[in-house]
């Protein structure tokens, strides 16, 4: 692992991770949404909860990283557990936001004793998420539309812009052609059966103002997984950025509850 002195400009394929401290000795993977990339995370990779060091990567096609496969969750999910066996990472806590939270699902449903625990923040529904027809022509639109980029990013966030807000338009103005609409028919096809993450713990968290992921879709996803659910006030679909010290406290408060 690179040391903080010595770690270099983001590579386009992983956050540069703070070097634990000698007690760190547990991992929380971080996995972005969509529009998104690991600069999303900086805080959290940069202030991890005690006792655990954060890892963030970008997912194939995102923030101008490499990508030739399908645009599919599993397909991001397939990338995910591939990427967290070459770091021999031992049983660590997904954590996926929007997108990716539908990814971290897919990848612990297939082995949840590979992982130690879930977050979900403000997560795509387990049965998916279904984008209307009419709404593909603005996606295609955003591409190479930096104006209408930046205003739907922003509003993800009604309670303030984040300090890296900039950075999260550059990034996601370098997603892959593909992933436009793809991404969104990806998730219209994609469900996930919660009896397979049976045993696993889970936190489900979501943002009272968000327009996407709404607190009823919060809730029901909660239910389903038979967890309660946290609803922020306040705060949009973008809440672990837009009040990145409210959503480390709660998050803190999960991870010191695992065994």
């Amino acid at each position: 692992m690179t040391s903080p002195s010595s770690c270099p400009p983001r590579p386009i394929s992983e956050e540069c991770p703070r070097m634990p401290d000698a007690i760190s000795t547990r991992t929380l993977v971080a996995v972005h949404g969509n529009f998104a990339s690991a600069a999303w995370w900086r805080d959290l990779v940069a202030r991890p909860p005690a006792g655990w060091q954060v890892l963030a990567p970008d997912l194939p096609g995102f923030a101008g990283t490499p990508h030739d496969g399908d645009v599919s969750i599993s397909a991001y999910a397939d990338w995910l557990g591939a990427w967290i066996a070459e770091r021999n990472l031992d049983r660590p806590v997904l954590l996926g936001h929007s997108l990716g939270g539908a990814v971290v699902l897919d990848l612990a449903a297939r082995d949840p004793g590979r992982y130690r625990a879930l977050v979900l923040a403000a997560s795509a529904p387990l049965t998916g998420l279904v984008t209307p027809e009419e709404n593909y022509p603005v996606l295609e639109m955003l591409r190479g539309t930096p104006a209408l980029l930046e205003m739907s990013l922003g509003a993800l966030f009604p309670s303030g812009r984040p300090e890296d807000f900039g950075t999260y338009v550059e990034d996601g103005g370098r997603m892959a052609a593909a992933h436009y609409s793809g991404n969104a028919r990806a998730l219209s096809t994609w469900s996930v059966d919660p009896a397979r993450l049976s045993g696993l713990p889970v936190l489900v968290m979501g943002g009272e103002l968000d327009a996407l992921i709404t607190p009823d879709m919060v809730r029901a996803q909660a239910q389903a997984l038979g967890v309660p659910a946290t609803v922020h006030p306040g705060v949009g679909h973008g809440f672990p950025q837009e009040q990145p010290d409210v959503f480390r406290a709660a998050l803190a408060t999960f991870l010191d509850s695992l065994p």
